[in-house]
């Protein structure tokens, strides 16, 4: 009859004892560094404002001279649907900057009404925003740029056919 035996393995546990030290450092340094992470990032809200300073508003005469030399063109309306079943109004359009100015930020007020003329969602938001977007550069005097701005949670009976914009905020250089 033939028996097998194996010879014990002679590693010692001293490079056992030193991989796993290595290992556990590496996990406790990542975890410290995601704390300090997140303690340095400031929380984001539920419904965060974007601040641009030097936006010109209504009332201004500047605002007032300037919103005049805005164009807005192309305006359409399409309802999506998200990954969770939300209803989701997607307003696109074209901006067509008519001054003799760089246009630098313009925010937009989007009023979007039901089949009966009823105001159903209001959302304010940026449709040309300072250093952002696919072009981070300002709008050239007579340059044409696409904007789209997302409307969420719109009710059963929007209306994509009745929509209403104005502009609220612009900066130019």
């Amino acid at each position: 009859m033939v028996e097998f035996t194996s010879k014990p393995q002679k590693k010692s546990n001293s490079f056992t004892l030193i991989i796993t030290a290595v290992l556990v450092v590496l996990i406790l340094g990542v975890v410290l560094s995601f704390i300090y992470f997140q303690k340095t990032t400031p929380a984001k809200s539920g419904s965060t404002t974007v601040e641009v300073p030097g936006l010109l508003r209504p009332g201004n005469t500047d605002f007032e001279y300037y919103k005049t030399k805005i164009l807005i063109e192309d305006v359409k309306a399409v309802l999506g649907i998200s990954f969770n079943k939300a209803r989701i109004a997607m307003i696109s359009g074209t901006i067509l900057n008519d001054g003799d100015r760089k246009l630098d930020a313009l925010e937009l007020h989007v009023t979007l009404y039901d089949v009966w003329g009823k105001v159903t969602k209001e959302r304010t938001a940026f449709a040309l925003r300072p250093r952002s977007g696919y072009s981070s550069k300002p709008m050239e005097p007579l340059e044409r740029r696409r904007f789209s701005i997302g409307v969420e949670s719109v009710e059963y009976y929007w209306d994509p056919k009745q929509i209403s914009y104005e502009i609220t905020g612009l900066r130019y250089q």
